[in-house]
């Protein structure tokens, strides 16, 4: 694998003569039409290959990043087919003028012969805090075409601790005495500001701040940035990040005003389980009271600078947000807000001196992910009033978010929100899987015509709203749902010709939206909200087909490298609260996600860095499993939550914990070839094979079957590569045989669900994935969809039409109702149903490979991949197959075309053998395989 750190050699950018030499020779292919819009174009370069998407660290335009040598990357398109590109040239400068004149006096690549289009590392002049680098990239085509990309940017951040001339500062308010278990401790926001004034032209601005706790940022009068619960959750004792803005059109001359609210967030409120089961601690895991720091640079036209850096000479005082609570929710009194206090001008005679905040212990750096933003807004599209004065509106679906309140009313009506995901039978509103979580909203009117509000600093999962506190009778208007998830972006499309499977697939994205939110929660509506680690390992790929979680993972990542335990396992969850151990602090299944998430990062977006920089602690897991095993075999006893919500017959946790040993060393033989640790790939290959010569031992019997009868142990058997290959095919015919007894329904859990789905495919029993796919029987996906489900469900019958929630109330609270677990199937959708896949990392060689089976007439997916858009549709006809491929630009792809006659495959007219842009590669089982360049490809096969 090439070595990322730098590039081989550098070449002289083209000149002016070499540009027209090569355009020339294409004016025979092109014509002169092309030579004059290029002489015309003054350096507007138009050759076939269109470059697009520039991102930095996987972020488009990114301020104040951590890494120096942060890594580049773009897509290309083009309209033809097999367009490569066969060089670039990299341009950095530190001005746009210096951009748009070529002179990259921060970085000139140099023509490098490569078609490589990501995880290109900067490697020019060494960066500083504050450097701004602008920067473009042209591309070659095999013709010698050049294409230019528009301009894109990123900006390094404060890099040293000697950059910060800011101190954490807060406002100290009375602690609580009460009984912790009986009572809530809801401190108000807190309120700073300073004003300040420029005298100078104000050629430009950035703001860096952060908290322990969340900030919301303020500047003359408006908020600064577009997102939420910054700036995101971490284990504060090891790091905590902070935000960069620009805020050049912000200020202005003369008289300005900073401000900010602070309020606990996950730093000192209420998170977790804890009040539920009564720890030692409750809340305020990492601190009591929250602290903000904050730094306004400001240069002017004639150079100079100015620094506006929070300090105890900030003004502190009080705001109208009493409570606010993460998990139980915000009080808001307009009677007490203080109209202009972020604003110049603003009287704060009453207000007093800040407090000094907590020093930091952990590091101070950029945040490398995505934030939480507003995704969308839904009107509620039902209101009901099941009790008088008792209002309930049904959002339509289920989300994580807060809602904005639009009342007129008398000064000192509180209007109580309570939120939830489903209903009693009686129209009230289901709380009970909330457990301790409060999840009450209250907003207390001014008394001045129509008000509208929306909470800062809280949110919850739900479907129905119920409202009191009214004195007026509200329509649909009074509510508007908002949905808030980090932001990351739709990566996929999917239809098929079973209405069912197309709900399942939007309720897949939206609790996979609702419970990326900084971290993958488990759940976003009930006193838990956390990373944990075995839902997130499980569902890794499905994410990564959904949307685009590279910055995500990385950031998350983070955390989880934080929270390894000091004896090398990797924690449940992460960030994980050092107190009184949360009952299990590692898992067979959960702790492994230190290593499948890396690793599937790699295979996803080719991301060797995060390989690089977990590589220490994955070793260290390595040890610890080696170090807790019987021979080679894990034992199951002690922290291990097995196959989580399985029917039926256990599969024993000594069974898991061997499987995912075994899968995780397999992983770690891939990962040290990768990083070029040859002596660790041979160590890790030795591993595995005396893993599964213990495992075939203890848990196969001679003719291919399991002692453990279960579908999970069969399922993780065969994808963990611990089968004699000549007892693969019967393993399979005995999981498939389990399933068809079973009436083709599941008896699996978290961990096998996905991993059964996958085998069957991979074994050719296509048809029987197919009918667990489109069951609507319990239990399956399809039995929540016919349920009315608009998310996934914890539990195959959290709910039920004949009889309601799963045991009544006395088990409601372990059942949510947004919990994407059950939703892995995304990764089968479309990697074995519509065969989108990668051979080798980063999806630069593509595979093609459609399982199709019974059930559906037709289906429709595509994945926006780090290297561009992939489309595979399959069709059937009475006499034909109908297959529609697109590869993008610069990659190639193995076609796996469902028919082994080639007579009777055309491409559009032609017949396959006939065609000059691809070529027949071969046979496999029912397949022909073609080898493909980019471009978009129309199959018919004919029966």
């Amino acid at each position: 694998m090439r070595n990322l750190t730098g590039f081989c050699y550098q070449e002289k950018a083209m000149s002016e003569k070499q540009i027209f030499r090569n355009l020339k020779k294409r004016t025979f292919r092109f014509g002169r039409v092309l030579l004059v819009a290029f002489l015309l174009s003054a350096h507007g370069f138009s050759g076939n290959l269109s470059v697009e998407h520039l991102r930095c660290e996987y972020l488009v335009n990114p301020l104040g990043i951590q890494n120096t040598t942060p890594r580049l990357s773009w897509i290309l398109t083009s309209e033809e087919r097999n367009q490569v590109q066969t060089a670039y040239r990299i341009l950095v400068s530190s001005t746009p003028e210096k951009l748009a004149n070529n002179n990259a006096d921060l970085w000139d690549s140099g023509k490098i012969e490569s078609n490589q289009t990501n995880q290109i590392v900067y490697s020019g002049k060494q960066l500083q805090s504050r450097d701004e680098c602008y920067w473009k990239v042209r591309v070659w085509d095999e013709s010698g075409a050049v294409s230019e990309s528009s301009v894109a940017y990123w900006s390094v951040g404060l890099l040293n601790y000697s950059d910060w001339k800011a101190k954490w500062i807060t406002h100290n308010v009375e602690p609580f005495t009460g009984d912790k278990y009986e009572e809530l401790y809801l401190p108000p926001a807190r309120y700073l500001r300073k004003s300040f004034k420029l005298g100078k032209q104000i050629k430009s601005a950035k703001v860096y701040a952060s908290a322990l706790g969340l900030y919301e940022l303020r500047l003359n009068g408006q908020k600064v940035g577009d997102a939420c619960f910054t700036p995101g959750w971490t284990d504060y004792n090891k790091r905590v990040y902070y935000n960069t803005y620009d805020v050049t059109g912000l200020l202005k001359e003369g008289e300005n005003a900073i401000g900010a609210i602070l309020a606990d967030g996950w730093y000192a409120g209420y998170i977790g389980y804890a009040l539920f089961v009564k720890l030692d601690k409750v809340r305020g895991f990492y601190g009591e009271s929250p602290s903000f720091i904050g730094q306004l640079e400001v240069t002017f036209t004639d150079g100079s600078k100015e620094i506006i850096a929070s300090s105890e000479e900030w003004m502190a005082g009080p705001g109208p947000i009493r409570e606010a609570d993460i998990l139980m929710g915000e009080v808001y009194d307009a009677r007490l807000e203080n109209t202009g206090w972020d604003q110049p001008g603003f009287n704060a005679e009453n207000w007093e001196k800040a407090d000094l905040g907590l020093k930091l212990s952990g590091a101070l750096e950029a945040y490398p992910g995505v934030l939480v933003k507003h995704r969308e807004e839904i009107q509620p599209i039902e209101m009901t009033e099941p009790e008088k004065g008792t209002y309930i509106f049904n959002l339509g679906k289920n989300i994580a978010g807060v809602i904005r309140l639009k009342v007129s009313g008398e000064k000192g009506e509180e209007v109580t929100i309570r939120y939830g995901e489903m209903l009693h039978d009686d129209g009230s509103l289901m709380t009970e899987n909330l457990r301790k979580a409060r999840a009450t909203d209250t907003y207390i009117l001014k008394g001045e015509g129509v008000e509208i509000w929306e909470p800062r600093f809280t949110y919850h999962g739900f479907q129905y709203v119920e409202v009191t506190g009214l004195s007026q009778k509200p329509d649909l208007s009074t509510i508007t749902g908002i949905v808030m998830n980090s932001d990351t972006k739709q990566a996929s499309t999917f239809t098929c010709s079973s209405e069912m499977n197309n709900q399942l697939y939007q309720n897949i994205l939206t609790t996979q939206f609702a419970n990326f939110f900084d971290i993958p929660t488990d759940c976003p509506q009930r006193d838990e909200r956390l990373g944990w680690t075995g839902d997130a390992q499980l569902y890794s790929v499905s994410a990564a087909y959904n949307a685009d979680v590279s910055a995500f993972f990385t950031k998350w990542m983070q955390d989880v490298d934080d929270g390894q335990l000091w004896y090398g396992a990797y924690p449940i969850f992460a960030p994980i609260p050092y107190i009184r151990p949360y009952h299990v602090p590692h898992s067979p299944a959960w702790s492994d996600a230190g290593i499948v998430i890396p690793y599937n990062m790699y295979k996803i977006y080719g991301d060797t860095l995060l390989l690089r920089r977990m590589y220490p602690g994955m070793k260290r897991f390595m040890d610890f499993q080696l170090s807790e095993s019987n021979g080679f075999l894990r034992p199951g006893s002690g922290n291990n939550y097995g196959d989580w919500l399985s029917l039926g017959k256990e599969t024993s946790k000594d069974l898991i914990a061997s499987a995912y040993f075994a899968y995780d060393t397999k992983m770690m033989f891939e990962i040290a070839q990768c990083l070029n640790q040859e002596e660790d790939a041979v160590y890790y290959q030795h591993l595995f094979q005396n893993i599964k010569k213990d495992y075939t031992r203890q848990y196969m019997n001679e003719d291919g079957s399991l002692k453990e009868h279960t579908q999970t142990a069969y399922a993780l058997s065969l994808y963990m590569g611990l089968y004699p290959e000549n007892l693969k095919e019967q393993g399979a015919a005995s999981l498939a045989k389990m399933i068809t007894e079973n009436g083709n329904r599941f008896s699996s859990g978290f961990i096998g669900t996905k991993h059964v789905m996958l085998v069957l495919s991979d074994f050719g029993y296509n048809d029987l994935a197919y009918s667990l796919f489109t069951q609507t029987e319990y239990p399956s996906w399809g039995y929540s969809v016919v349920n009315g489900s608009t998310s996934i469900w914890e539990r195959w019958n959290s709910y039920t039409k004949e009889t309601g929630f799963l045991g009544g109330k006395t088990r409601s609270a372990m059942n949510s109702f947004s919990h994407y677990s059950f939703g892995a199937v995304a990764e089968w959708m479309f990697s074995k149903a519509a065969g989108i896949n990668t051979d080798g990392p980063g999806f630069r060689k593509i595979i093609i490979k459609p399982s199709i089976g019974e059930g559906l007439q037709f289906m429709n997916a595509s994945y926006n991949s780090i290297n561009g858009r992939i489309v595979s549709n399959w069709k059937k006809g009475d006499d034909r197959l109908e297959l529609h491929v697109e590869i993008p630009a610069n990659t190639s792809a193995q076609i796996y075309v469902p028919s082994v006659e080639r007579k009777k495959i055309r491409e559009g007219k032609t017949l396959i053998g006939k065609s000059n842009d691809f070529s027949i590669v071969g046979i496999n089982g029912i397949y022909t395989v073609l080898q493909a360049g980019s471009g978009v490809y129309d199959f018919t096969i004919e029966k």
